[in-house]
């Protein structure tokens, strides 16, 4: 018998999937957590950042030029609701084979925790180089890419989704542009960059993968009859 016989209302399934996200997350969220930060401590060795492990969740990253940061990675920062709500539209919303189901959720998941992961390690990129790179070398490196971001959003051949995107991402570069005008420190800019691209960008990886997810393995929808 198929699933859609045996949960023949979409209200039903529906419940059942926030019933799932819901759970997992209060079950799984401190060890996505974990997860996540061991992720990001190595993601950091690699690109030169000195990263001590305090616990599970914590890490205090630093250069040799003085720039010290006290890392947390709560489970509302890591990749637990976005992973388990993906898996939930995967088994019980989707239509088609399991098999396709599954694997598109995989990959979906995979997609977008390695987003959240370079999310996180973004803020502490971006905090590092308005330490040491000076107002006018950061007044030039965020303007160039929200210019870039502007020609797309108007950009009549660019497609929808990529002006969607352009104009997500060049928001936040226009808001870090105001922090640096005002002088304020790379403390101060981590965090205004980390409240946006907190529920911009997690928020359209989520989606990102969520339409991957569809396209890619449930396929376009059928021509309608006429």
């Amino acid at each position: 018998m198929s699933r859609r016989l045996l949960l023949p209302s979409i209200g039903l399934r529906s419940m059942i999937a926030l019933a799932f996200v819901f759970f997992g997350y209060v079950a799984l969220h401190e060890r996505f957590a974990a997860f996540d930060t061991a992720v990001l401590g190595f993601g950091l060795e690699v690109l030169g950042f000195e990263t001590t492990t305090v616990s599970a969740t914590n890490l205090t990253v630093e250069t040799g030029g003085g720039f010290n940061v006290y890392a947390i990675v709560t489970g509302a920062c890591s990749s637990a609701a976005g992973v388990l709500g993906i898996v939930g539209v995967s088994v019980f919303l989707l239509p088609g084979a399991l098999w396709r189901r599954l694997l598109g959720g995989t990959i979906a998941a995979i997609v977008f925790v390695a987003f959240n992961v370079t999310r996180i390690a973004s803020i502490v990129l971006l905090g590092s180089w308005l330490e040491f790179a000076g107002t006018a070398a950061s007044v030039v490196s965020l303007l160039v890419p929200a210019l870039a971001c502007a020609v797309l959003v108007v950009h009549r051949r660019s497609g929808m989704l990529a002006r969607l995107s352009a104009a997500m991402v060049g928001g936040l570069f226009v808001v870090l542009l105001y922090n640096v005008a005002r002088g304020l420190d790379y403390s101060a800019g981590m965090i205004s960059y980390h409240a946006l691209a907190g529920p911009v960008l997690t928020f359209g990886a989520l989606a990102l993968a969520i339409m991957f997810l569809w396209r890619s393995v449930v396929g376009p929808a059928p021509p309608s009859a006429s």
